[in-house]
């Protein structure tokens, strides 16, 4: 499944993300929190000057998978203007057409990188770093739990049809084949998200490195969830998993974020200090509730909840 998603998202000549996609709001497939209003930003802004406070240095920014640059616009509004003559920003996405679209938006005031590595490089390994629904845009293996056994699940022809097979396969390192082996259950891993982040943590020397996302921790992951997370949008309208090899390249495809392997990540760092709650908390000390869209991303049981947070805050070199 999750040479699939690589495939379907990120091809460079079908992919969706690196072709196909259409925006994000709505006018798009989906929205993010960016483009609903200005609240997620004023709280990046503030966490960032605690962190730039906390290393007594004015730290450069760095988002990762900008989208169409909504964020980091948002972002730099919420600079003075002497904040924004010192604090630099810079984007990183692997998606060639969401660059463009970034350069195009942000002109000159961004710097647009392909790489987190190369970001990196460019501010000496110090920075304050932020992702908002990054994991989850990660190829995901997906698996099933029948007889006792984990069995992976992957794409095959069968009569002309495509369909899910299951056949056995080492297992990823991830917190929930313990807690969800009960027959039938199919969950997700992002094995490549992991991949990915043990990358280019040896780059990063010191900042704050926040993670924005839905998902839960692994004991309520799959709470009346039997058939796991992974889905697809087009048009704001859901597709179920068996739908989406019809749509590959033409519809975004995604699974909920397992935090607690985040989090153990995160904790793996030696040194690091590793903050987890829900979108909730996090915003609520700044959200205007007599806005819509502000109580939307802190409403209990809804958004706020559903999305959650990591922070993880490294004081080195």
């Amino acid at each position: 499944m999750a040479e699939f998603m690589e495939v379907a998202l990120y091809d460079e000549e079908c992919g969706y993300y690196s072709k196909n996609i259409p925006g994000i709001g709505y006018r798009g497939d989906f929205s993010t929190s960016a483009t609903m209003s200005n609240l997620m930003a004023r709280r990046i802004v503030t966490l960032w000057r605690e962190s730039c406070k906390a290393l007594g240095c004015r730290l450069p920014i760095i988002e990762i998978g900008g989208g169409n640059g909504d964020m980091a616009m948002a972002v730099r509004r919420e600079f003075s203007l002497w904040e924004k003559m010192f604090a630099r920003y810079l984007m990183v996405d692997r998606s060639p057409s969401l660059r463009t679209l970034q350069r195009l938006v942000a002109g000159s005031a961004v710097t647009i990188c392909s790489t987190v590595e190369k970001a990196l490089q460019k501010v000496n390994g110090r920075a304050f770093i932020f992702s908002n629904e990054l994991p989850d845009a990660f190829p995901a293996r997906q698996f099933v739990f029948q007889n006792g056994e984990w069995w992976e699940l992957g794409l095959t022809v069968d009569n002309g049809q495509v369909i899910r097979q299951a056949h056995k396969q080492e297992l990823p390192a991830s917190s929930v084949f313990a807690h969800w082996a009960r027959e039938g259950q199919v969950v997700e891993v992002h094995d490549s998200y992991f991949k990915w982040y043990a990358e280019w943590q040896k780059h990063w020397h010191a900042g704050t490195f926040l993670t924005i996302d839905y998902g839960q921790t692994v004991d309520k992951l799959y709470y009346r969830r039997p058939a796991g997370s992974l889905r697809g949008y087009k048009a704001h309208t859901l597709l179920q998993a068996d739908e989406l090899p019809a749509l590959a390249g033409h519809c975004d495809i995604t699974a909920d974020v397992n935090f607690t392997d985040l989090i153990n990540l995160a904790r793996g760092c030696e040194g690091d200090v590793v903050q987890y709650d829900s979108q909730r908390n996090f915003l609520l000390p700044m959200a205007d509730l007599t806005k819509p869209e502000e109580k939307h991303l802190v409403a209990e049981g809804g958004a706020g909840t559903y999305f959650n947070v990591l922070i993880q805050h490294r004081y080195g070199n």
